[in-house]
């Protein structure tokens, strides 16, 4: 009976229900429509005082005194009554901060009831084969690259790198002499063991696509980056192991939790979207900036300059 109760309980239709009523159960019993704010008692109870003492602590490393929780208190006084009268002279009413902010709250609720949803026996096993791929480490690369300035060159750059690439490639593997042909370059010449990502943030998105496809043990080019013209040797492309759950479990269980998270929230918007008749007004197009067309967009990308 327990192990079908429990069962029950991971059936994502059962969580949504649950998460619903818990949340609507806490609408009526704290937001009561307008008696809340036709009550004129305010009340700061021991739990709310408490909570005072714990922020105190922590912000300031020290309990507070007398003085300093009487303020405390009286602030909150003075805001939960601005507060209510404010609601009560409907000053709430079409806010875009106020609507944002309660907004938010519902989103927080309900992210942290989702939280509490625990996947069941083998859901993160298989969530885990689902995206492997992204759990494994990155492939490394080492390599030295020469580097031809068209800036100093101008239109004889490609050929000039092309002439030198000729030779490099009769002489094989690089040495101190071979890498001095070229211009000098801002940054290093050789890369040992770095990533793509490590490539891109020095080199470029584009030069870091080609050289991780590059084939060891021989010189490559042109290789095009924002700086110039490149010609590139491969010393050795490692490629990372497929990942083992037992060494990214902790990871996989916090995106899990995230993806959970997104998809509560959305079937709970969707729940609450139904319930309204969702009536939009015509869009004002005279209005609107028009986008360029993809084709343009395109062409526009392709002609950017190289540096």
């Amino acid at each position: 009976m327990s192990n079908r109760f429990t069962r029950l309980l991971t059936e994502p239709l059962v969580q949504f229900l649950i998460l619903g009523a818990c949340i609507y159960g806490a609408y009526a019993v704290f937001n009561t429509e307008d008696e809340g704010f036709r009550d004129t008692t305010v009340h700061v109870d021991a739990r709310r005082i408490n909570s005072f003492i714990s922020e105190w602590e922590s912000r300031w490393k020290r309990p507070p005194t007398q003085q300093e929780i009487n303020g405390l208190i009286q602030s909150y006084i003075r805001e939960d009554v601005l507060y209510r009268q404010a609601v009560a002279m409907g000053l709430n009413e079409d806010d875009p901060v106020t609507r944002r902010r309660m907004a938010q709250k519902l989103e927080f609720l309900t992210s942290d009831l989702a939280a509490m949803v625990e996947p069941a026996e083998g859901v993160l096993e298989a969530y885990f084969l689902e995206n492997q791929a992204a759990y494994r480490d990155p492939d490394q690369i080492t390599f030295s690259q020469v580097f031809f300035n068209p800036d100093k060159r101008n239109d004889a750059t490609l050929e000039d790198a092309a002439s030198v690439l000729a030779q490099l490639q009769s002489t094989g593997v690089p040495d101190t002499a071979t890498m001095q042909v070229g211009d000098q370059f801002m940054l290093q010449n050789d890369f040992v063991s770095v990533t793509q990502r490590e490539v891109t943030r020095q080199l470029g998105s584009g030069f870091a696509d080609v050289v991780m496809k590059l084939e060891p043990g021989q010189w490559h080019g042109p290789v095009l980056s924002g700086y110039g013209v490149h010609l590139v040797y491969v010393f050795e492309y490692q490629e990372a192991p497929p990942a083992v759950f037992e060494a990214v479990q902790a990871a996989v269980l916090e995106n899990w939790n995230s993806q959970q998270r997104e998809k509560f929230n959305a079937d709970f918007l969707e729940n609450l979207k139904s319930r309204y008749n969702i009536v939009i007004d015509e869009i004002p197009m005279d209005r609107l900036l028009t986008a360029p067309d993809d084709n343009e967009m395109g062409s526009e990308s392709a002609e950017a300059p190289m540096s």
